[in-house]
């Protein structure tokens, strides 16, 4: 290097250092203005100018990190295995983000000159930069016609469209670029993809953990099914997205299991969960219900909560829930704790009887639900376990699996009306939103006219004499129990059956099947 190489070579790298002084100077003068003693407008217009310069500046800094990588000397420390290592540690950063800023210097030096150009003046930002680093030098083919003259499809091509379009639309954008002019790579990234597929479900102390990875399709896929499942939310539904989102990955099991869409050709007998429960502990939920309003009594309890296969307790409400519309098998053991007796299960709302509450109710009967009736089970107005309840068309309601959760949960009570709608209410007798729903043939949104379908005009609301149970003016049924021989009574219309004895420790075990469909 000549002299006046020399002296250029010192006087940028002094330049380089009054600037950065000049810059730290300006930037602490700029951070003592408080923002709150601006006007709007001026506080908007001055963090877009802030974000454009911010941006500018973090291009020159990746551009900095790949003149040092590919020096090479930073080797020379040895403290460090990678070069994000090393720069981690220099700035305190994590490995991932100085792993991103060396990926994105790189490829602003090595490949797109014209994104760099683009960046660097502030015609586009950081993130559309990011966009094109990350997606358009990937392969041979793609390198070889970001260079090129094809204006159509060339690097120049790419950064004009950054100009005139969001990040969100400009990554759809690049990606389709990327799988046109190189389809071979395409294919190979989306195989790539599926192979790194994974879902994790790991039991953790108040339930579980799921994490994975989809590819871009099975992601779709899932998202549209969660989409669909998730539906609009009840006006009292304070549940955020992301909770929403949990419970309807939930609702989906709930769909596979409850209509047996698992196994070759259908399984005559449906998978679903299994509770374990004392008797004690079904006495003492009645009676808490009855003597507390659905309140745990004070007190520890002594008769042990009930649980699942795998031992995992579930609290109450979640019993009342399951219990409420499930099949209960009762199970006697002796003092040794061996099996002395087996009763027959206890039926939940299936077939004819179901669908008569579906084609009544159309969806969820909740104050402003409409939930379908495929996302929801037939509860029980009077409670299986609690009130000794039944299962027929009048003590039965169409409720989706949410605010079944909450009836129970709220130990909500639903009662006909004298003009026949529902009525939820609290526990202190206060009604919960407006009466909802028609139970004197009276046509609502969506349901059936009066006389047509399974909802007749009968004041019972259901036609009387074709199986289904009608009721009094007064909103209550006349006999809870469907009439003999009729469709509806196919062996569901059951009571509790407890077997009581002496010694033996009695356990009732619910099979929640839930089902969707009879």
């Amino acid at each position: 290097m000549g002299l006046d190489g020399v002296h250029g070579a010192v006087g940028g790298r002094v330049a380089l250092a009054q600037q950065l002084t000049m810059l730290r100077d300006a930037v602490a003068a700029l951070t003592s203005v408080p923002p709150e003693s601006l006007e709007v407008g001026e506080a908007t217009a001055a963090h877009d100018e802030l974000r454009s310069l911010c941006d500018r500046i973090r291009v020159f800094s990746a551009r900095l990190l790949s003149h040092v990588e590919a020096d090479g000397r930073w080797a020379s420390s040895g403290g460090s295995r990678t070069f994000p290592e090393w720069v981690a540690r220099r700035a305190g950063a994590s490995v991932g983000a100085a792993r991103r800023e060396a990926a994105l210097g790189r490829a602003l030096t090595e490949d797109l000159p014209a994104t760099r150009a683009a960046a660097g003046a502030g015609r586009i930002s950081l993130e559309h930069a990011r966009v094109l680093t990350q997606l358009a030098p990937t392969s041979d083919a793609r390198r070889a016609i970001l260079a090129s003259d094809r204006t159509d499809r060339n690097e120049e091509f790419l950064v004009g469209a950054a100009t005139r379009m969001g990040v969100d639309d400009y990554r759809r954008t690049v990606r389709r670029w990327a799988a046109a002019v190189d389809e071979a790579a395409h294919e190979a990234e989306h195989l790539a993809a599926e192979a790194k597929e994974y879902l994790y479900v790991t039991p953790r102390r108040d339930g579980m953990d799921v994490q994975g990875f989809l590819t871009a399709e099975h992601g779709d896929v899932l998202v549209t099914a969660l989409r669909a499942v998730t539906g609009v939310p009840a006006a009292d539904d304070t549940r955020t997205p992301d909770q929403r989102r949990a419970a309807a990955l939930t609702g989906l099991a709930h769909l596979v299991l409850d209509r047996g869409l698992v196994g070759g050709g259908g399984a005559l007998v449906r998978p679903h969960i299994s509770v374990h429960v004392s008797w004690e502990t079904m006495q003492r939920l009645a009676r808490e219900h009855a003597e507390h309003g659905g309140a745990a009594a004070d007190g520890p309890s002594l008769t042990g909560p009930a649980e699942l296969d795998d031992g995992t307790p579930i609290p109450t409400s979640v019993l009342a829930r399951i219990a409420c519309d499930s099949e209960m098998t009762r199970v006697v053991f002796g003092p040794a704790g061996q099996p002395l007796d087996v009763g027959r299960s206890q039926r939940t709302y299936t077939g004819a009887i179901r669908r008569a509450v579906v084609a009544r109710d159309r969806h969820c009967q909740y104050p402003g639900c409409s939930t379908p009736p495929t996302l929801g089970e037939v509860h029980h107005t009077r409670w299986w376990g609690r009130d000794n309840g039944t299962t027929s068309v009048s003590t039965g309601i169409l409720l989706c699996w949410y605010h079944h959760k909450v009836v129970h949960q709220r130990n909500l009570a639903i009662r006909r009306s004298t003009d026949g709608a529902w009525e939820f209410r609290r526990v202190d007798g206060r009604q919960l939103g407006p009466p909802v729903g028609s139970w004197a043939g009276e046509s609502q949104p969506g349901g059936s006219p009066p006389g047509t379908g399974a909802v007749g005009a009968a004041p019972g609301g259901l036609p009387r004499g074709t199986g289904a149970v009608g009721a009094a003016p007064g909103g209550e049924p006349d006999d809870p129990r469907p009439p003999r021989g009729s469709p509806v009574d196919q062996d569901v219309h059951v009571t509790p059956e407890v077997l009581v004895t002496p010694n033996p420790r009695v356990t009732a075990h619910l099979q929640d099947e839930l089902p969707l469909a009879g």
